[in-house]
This record gives structure tokens, sequence and C-alpha cells, in this order.
């Protein structure tokens, strides 16, 4: 009797208690891009294994969904304008990294590295440049934020020291 009770028990707790799954992206490997059309722009999305474009479509009143991974509705078209677009490698790094930019006519890059827990640990500003090289050989092993600002547009990226 004692068994069948905490059974019973278990099934009701994991029944009240239990995760729901909401959305599901298997991977972030694919392409994204920014198309003007006449008066409008879309940002169209591509993942990997699929050769069409993921979007949604609105025209009047219909609407289209198209791809594997569904945009969720509070996604602005056209992307964020303050993005700086930004390749940060190696990722993991020893002894520093390499910041390929797009090119800009800004004329100073602003970088902030905060450890994990939020402290600002270094702070630099460089030559706005298509490549920086960034030196990082005093760290500790960990995982640090790097935030880049070009003018009015930024981005973060973890990095981690091995």
């Amino acid at each position: 009797m004692k068994t069948v009770i905490v059974i019973l028990l278990s099934i009701l707790y994991h029944q009240g208690y239990a995760q729901t799954l909401k959305r599901q992206t298997l991977s972030v490997a694919g392409n994204s891009n920014l198309v003007v059309v006449g008066q409008g722009s879309f940002f169209l999305q591509q993942s990997v294994g699929q050769n069409s474009v993921i979007n949604t479509y609105v025209e009047s009143n219909h609407s289209l969904r198209q791809g594997f991974v569904q945009p969720l509705p509070a996604i602005v078209l056209g992307g964020d304008p303050n993005e700086l677009e930004v390749v940060v490698y190696p990722n993991p790094f020893v002894n520093g990294v390499v910041v390929n930019l797009e090119p800009s006519d800004e004329e100073r890059v602003e970088m902030q590295l905060f450890d994990i827990s939020g402290r600002l640990i270094l702070q630099n500003s460089y030559a706005a440049n298509t490549q920086l090289q960034i030196p990082l050989y005093n760290l500790a092993e960990g995982s640090y934020l790097m935030t880049l600002k070009m003018g009015r547009q930024y981005a973060t990226h973890q990095l981690l020291k091995l």
C-alpha cells in the first residue's frame, strides 16, 4: 500500500511541477540578411539543412510562415540597427582574440571586458579598423564577456580563456 501511495504522490508531483517545452531550436548555424524591396525591408534567416528562407510574411490580413525556426512575434523586421556585426575568434582563446569588424566611418572602437560576475576587468580604446588584435595574456582561466562599441552600435560576446 505504501508503494502505491508513493507512486501516486510522485505522479501528482511531477504533473504539477513538470516543465513544458514552448520552443525548441536545434541549431543556431545559418545565415541572416536584411533585404530591402521597394518601400519595405525584410530580415531573412536561413538555418543549416534548409535551402529556403525562414520568416513570417504579412500582407493585408494574411500571413505566411516558412521554415524550421519560426520567429517570435516580438522580433522586429529589419533587425536591430544598433547591433554591431563582429566576428571574434579564436574562442576559446589562450593569449588573445582577433576581432573582425564591418567597415565604418567611426574613428574609435571601445572595448570592455567583464568577468562572469560582472566586474570590469579591462577597458581599452582602439583605432577603428576592420581587424583588431586584442592581447589577453594575463587573464585567469574562465568565462568573460566582451562588449564592443563603435559609435551608436554595440555587440557583446562571451569568451572562454583556457
